[in-house]
């Protein structure tokens, strides 16, 4: 059995589903205690959801930012690739706070500590 998983967030947070299924996802497995180990990593598009400027409630969807905050108040990593934040013009100051911003020569180390990963 898997004791840790990595879910890899490479969506912006509207306009699919995907990014709100991965934070859930990590959700669920924190708080279900079933995995001992389970963090998140945003890349590509996915850092779009580190923003602190989301306004989830102008186009009525749910917000990933209250989710990305569950998940560091459960001592979850959230890991964010700086190279895709500077190719989006997105400045860490505009970050949320918490994120362990790494750079992309990072990634594979990190994809490797993992016995799963689920792509989002």
């Amino acid at each position: 059995m898997a004791k840790s998983i990595l879910t890899i967030v490479t969506k912006p947070p509207y306009g699919t589903e995907e990014a709100f299924a991965g934070f859930r996802l990590a959700l669920s497995q924190i708080a279900g205690g079933i995995i001992e180990k389970s963090n998140v990593l945003m890349i590509e598009d996915g850092v779009f959801n580190a923003l602190t400027t989301q306004m989830s409630d102008a186009i009525e969807m749910p917000s990933n930012r209250e989710a990305i905050s569950d998940l560091l108040d459960m001592e979850c990593t959230i890991f964010c690739v700086r190279e895709d934040l500077d190719e989006r013009g997105i400045k860490t100051d505009k970050t949320i706070e918490g994120l362990s911003l790494i750079s992309v020569e990072k990634v594979m180390d990190i994809v490797d500590e993992y016995d799963v990963t689920a792509t989002f």
